[in-house]
């Protein structure tokens, strides 16, 4: 066995300061197909379904055990237990906040009656339930069980998270839930689920896409100054600014300054572009 070894505070820190949160958590329920019934939209609807899943206020994260056998007989004074199978819970607690549309009611009820086959809450039917005629036949297993998930990631949605996977789960009853003229609280529902077992899987979480590097533009290549015409300086000085001053210079640019004329202010040769001498 090694000697303790000293640790520096940071190591320290890294290993036992980042601990996980209960509150980071997402749930995802997949409901049966529904076969032979006439569900509503809040069985079917997209929104509906993102609300129950959004909804859910407590859960618990599996347990499971070993089954074992005692021995007593290898050896004198000794008991020792061996395992010989594995268990699992024998249901999945969940606890939904209650909209102002009693949606979370409505469908958990909704698959219990489906599961007995009851009508489905809000099905039309052709006749009345008489409680002195009144029988049932469940359906099969396979048509009313499906998939839960449970999605346990950490408050900066790391690149991996674990996902835990209930098969074979369906609501098995729903908690009574107590009303009262005190004071006003919010109303829970919870729905225990029956699931054959669960598969605990690390996931890799979606990362955002990179975005592209930007491009940088290439710089256009300077346009070379185009040389004025002078073969028709003369007819451009004399129609446009004849009655505005008197050439003082020329220079070797092209360039024109004019005096300042009767009435007028000095020009200059800078308003002179290429094509007015085209």
């Amino acid at each position: 066995m090694p000697a303790p070894v000293a640790k520096l505070m940071s190591e320290v820190k890294a290993k036992l300061l980042n601990p996980s949160l209960t509150s980071h958590y997402s749930v995802e329920i997949y409901p049966p197909s529904w076969q032979g019934a006439q569900p509503q939209n809040f069985y079917t609807n997209n929104y509906i379904q993102d609300v129950i899943n959004l909804s859910c206020s407590e859960t618990s994260l599996p347990g499971s055990a070993l089954m074992t056998h005692e021995l007593k007989d290898d050896y004198i004074g000794v008991t020792e237990k061996i395992a010989y199978r594995k268990s699992y819970d024998d249901n999945l607690s969940l606890t939904f906040y209650v909209n102002h549309d009693h949606d979370q009611i409505k469908f958990f009820e909704g698959w219990i009656r489906y599961i007995a086959g009851e009508p489905m809450v809000g099905e039309a039917t052709s006749t009345t339930v008489d409680l002195n005629t009144y029988n049932h036949r469940f359906r099969f297993r396979s048509q009313y069980a499906s998939t839960i998930y449970i999605n346990k990631f950490e408050r900066d949605y790391g690149s991996v998270y674990t996902r835990y996977k209930f098969l074979d789960a369906y609501p098995s009853s729903i908690n009574s839930m107590p009303l009262s003229y005190d004071s006003s609280q919010l109303l829970k529902c919870t729905i225990n689920f029956n699931f054959t077992r669960y598969i605990l899987n690390p996931v890799s979480a979606p990362q955002p896409a990179t975005p592209p590097a930007p491009q940088t533009p290439a710089t256009p290549a300077p346009t070379p100054p185009q040389p004025f015409n002078t073969s028709k300086m003369s007819t451009v000085i004399t129609n446009e600014y004849y009655n505005n001053g008197i050439i003082r210079s020329v220079d070797a640019g092209g360039n024109i300054n004019f005096t300042q004329g009767p009435g007028q202010k000095a020009q200059d040769a800078t308003n002179f572009t290429p094509s007015d001498f085209a």
